[in-house]
């Protein structure tokens, strides 16, 4: 009995333990559909977002003027491109990556717009 225990643990264990080496896995129409459905309904989140990075980082004459300038931008932009991935979610296992382009200033491609800001005023 105590033999017949330790194998069922040893399995469960060993089960639980496994780790996936698979390759990394393509781009779905799940993952698609998703990140441009959260382009569209987080885009105004960047209204927030921007004014607030500047001001911690450049003042709060640079997050007031270039921050809103650079939040409304960034929202128009996140929302053409949250449609764009909507209206091409069929297609995602084609295209295989991101429409986002790299932001000019960071170099970064954030899929979703900033709605988890943990570290912000809000």
């Amino acid at each position: 009995m105590k033999q017949l225990m330790t194998a069922v643990l040893l399995l469960a264990f060993v089960s639980m333990a496994s780790a996936d080496l698979s390759m990394p896995k393509k781009r779905n129409v799940y993952d698609q559909l998703g990140e441009g459905l959260a382009n569209i309904i987080l885009a105004p989140a960047e209204l927030f977002d921007s004014p607030y990075g500047l001001t911690m980082s450049d003042g709060p004459t640079v997050g007031t003027t270039k921050g809103f300038v650079q939040g409304t931008t960034r929202m128009i932009m996140d929302v053409m491109v949250g449609i764009a991935e909507v209206a091409t979610f069929p297609f995602a296992m084609v295209i295989d990556d991101s429409l986002k382009s790299p932001a000019y200033d960071s170099g970064q491609v954030q899929p979703y717009p900033p709605a988890d800001l943990y570290n912000n005023w809000y």
